[in-house]
């Protein structure tokens, strides 16, 4: 039964940012607890938690609420690093493949994915994705552009064939960098996982030419890992309010904007779904910013952002 220790994620069976942190799951075999949150707003059993951060995932251990793949996947290295997935060759590298996979790679899914299947797509999605982009998310428009987009999607798929081609030839091959998956190949895997899910047509007639990737990606996908326990959003909020945050050293050394521990600040991504989370500054350096809130549902909590991508402002 899940408890303070448990690590719970919140997602939706479709989000392919999800996926990510599922894989990484199943890579290091932790046991873990699960809550579906909706897949779009409202998200009463969310936002309480983190302050009004709305995307999926959000990862919770106890009283600690992670944002963001990035800083979930950070976190999960470090508490678990049994089966570390930060490998030699991969420092600094897999936010920099991250970053490749979740912009550019991403928007080209979007396109190729709604293009699709956009006519059976709730109205009720479109107008909450138009929200959280403030830009309209236009079903036709991506129809006419999904042939280009299609191209733009093999072209990117192909650079992984690329990759593990070079690293047969070194004698290795089987992952994108290394004998062994790590962080890389869990950020590259993440769009061939969404198509493959949802236009599989076309994610096999890629895969004709690059069998290489279809290999690596079977790889990833038949690694098994522990059966998730469901619990309720009731009792994710339940287990926050009776934990304590894990103690960190109040500190924001170095901090180019001056910021001191204790201060009044928000936080909010840098691209979209910006909704500012305030809270009092417990720390900050280079890689995250943890603030300190109180709830009137979970008491006292640290929520913990990724500092690149997020953007700090005083309150």
């Amino acid at each position: 039964m899940a408890d303070a220790r448990s690590i719970i994620l919140h997602e939706y069976p479709a989000s392919p940012y999800a996926e990510k942190v599922r894989l990484t799951l199943r890579l290091k075999n932790l046991a873990y607890a699960r809550v579906e949150q909706p897949s779009i707003m409202p998200k009463p059993d969310l936002i309480p938690l983190t302050g009004g951060y709305r995307r999926i995932p959000v990862l919770q251990i106890g009283a600690d609420i992670y944002c963001d793949t990035a800083i979930i996947l950070r976190e999960l290295d470090i508490r678990y690093p049994m089966v570390s997935l930060k490998l030699p060759g991969h420092e600094g590298l897999s936010q920099m493949v991250a970053g490749w996979s979740d912009g550019r790679w991403f928007q080209s899914s979007v396109a190729v994915i709604f293009g699709e299947i956009g006519d059976n797509v709730p109205e009720a999605f479109i107008k909450d994705r138009e929200q959280l982009s403030g830009r309209p998310f236009n079903i036709p428009a991506m129809k006419a552009v999904a042939p280009m987009m299609r191209d733009q999607w093999r072209a990117r798929l192909m650079l992984l064939e690329e990759r593990l081609a070079g690293a047969k030839g070194a004698g290795g091959g089987l992952y994108l960098i290394g004998a062994k998956p790590g962080f890389v190949d869990v950020h590259a895997y993440m769009n061939v996982w969404w198509m493959k899910q949802a236009v599989p047509a076309f994610a096999d007639a890629c895969f004709e030419s690059a069998p290489l990737t279809r290999a690596w990606y079977d790889r990833l996908t038949e690694v098994e890992g522990q059966t998730p326990e469901t619990i309720t959003p009731a009792q994710a909020i339940a287990i926050a309010k009776d934990a304590a945050p894990r103690l960190v050293a109040a500190t924001t050394r170095n901090e180019p904007q001056g910021f001191a521990p204790g201060e009044h600040v928000a936080v909010a991504p840098d691209d979209y779904g910006q909704d500012w989370v305030e809270g009092e500054l417990v720390h900050a350096d280079s890689q995250r910013v943890i603030l300190q809130r109180v709830s009137d549902v979970a008491e006292t909590i640290h929520v913990h952002f990724p500092r690149a991508g997020f953007l700090v402002r005083r309150a």
